[in-house]
């Protein structure tokens, strides 16, 4: 599993980074990190370029270099980073150029190769596209800002689950909402809420919505193999069969201790784009974190 997780300002972001962190923990994942910052002038990219270079030795550094740091020492407090060598700051590592628009911090002394900070340049969908496309990331984690334009264009365009972090606490206790139907999507977020939940000993309420449709038996079927699959798993769960509308009666039933996890439509994207879907529909009205997997 490969997971990576998009952060901005760090008032915003410590929800992203700690719910992402746990499902990365989950999975024992390679993470990445990263931040996306605007991109700078050709003559100030001059100036502040590096091929290999500490964080300290300039006075000039990119837009990021600090909330990377945040971020660092946000991992090391809760134990991702294990420091071979109590001395080591953030500002003693290196950070190098890899590509256009892309530096990485390389964490000398440090217990983990799992975990990559990285620094990015330019409009962040086409950033965050760049970035699962070449290092195949399973799982793209974003804030649940209330820019839901951008969270539309992730979903349709990025080829990886999308997790929209938004009003999550640190604190809250949570259960997972696993909203079912016989999409592939759907069977990808099962697989996603089995590890997680029994990682986390976490409790999930398994839904499907009846719509009055020929496919409702089936519908049924899937609610009563999840739920089996989940009990012989040894995973606290519950089932229950609602009706109505599946934008209007998920959203109405996700509770502020919920998190979504639901299968993508398998609508084609460009009729998605400009029609929307039921999963990006339900991430945008419900007021907690939503996993749409792919």
């Amino acid at each position: 599993m490969n997971i990576l997780i998009a952060i901005g300002g760090k008032e915003y972001s410590k929800p992203t980074l700690d719910l992402g962190m746990k499902i990365a923990n989950s999975f024992e994942a390679t993470t990445t990190i990263a931040y996306v910052g605007k991109k700078i002038s050709q003559f100030s990219e001059k100036d502040v370029s590096v091929v290999h270079q500490n964080l300290d030795d300039r006075e000039l550094y990119r837009p990021g270099v600090r909330t990377l740091e945040w971020a660092y020492d946000f991992l090391e407090s809760k134990k991702y980073i294990k420091k071979k060598d109590s001395n080591v700051n953030f500002n003693d590592h290196l950070i190098i150029d890899e590509e256009n628009s892309r530096m990485r911090v390389i964490l000398k002394g440090s217990h983990s190769n799992k975990i990559d900070l990285i620094l990015r340049t330019g409009e962040i969908i086409d950033q965050l596209k760049t970035e699962v496309e070449r290092n195949n990331h399973d799982i793209t984690i974003i804030g649940g800002g209330g820019n839901n334009g951008m969270h539309h264009k992730l979903v349709q365009f990025i080829d990886s689950s999308v997790m929209v972090v938004k009003n999550y606490s640190v604190n809250k206790k949570y259960k997972i909402l696993l909203p079912v139907n016989n999409s592939l999507g759907s069977n990808k977020a099962i697989e996603i809420a089995q590890q997680f939940a029994k990682s986390k000993k976490m409790a999930v309420e398994i839904i499907t919505v009846l719509e009055n449709k020929p496919s409702d038996e089936k519908l049924k079927n899937i609610l009563k193999r999840t739920q089996k699959k989940f009990t012989n798993n040894g995973i606290k769960n519950s089932a229950i069969i609602l009706e109505g509308d599946p934008v209007k009666t998920v959203v109405k039933y996700a509770k502020d201790d919920s998190l979504v996890m639901l299968g993508v439509s398998p609508k084609n994207p460009i009729l998605k784009y400009f029609f929307g879907s039921k999963p990006i529909s339900i991430a945008q009205q419900c007021n907690c974190p939503v996993l749409i997997a792919k």
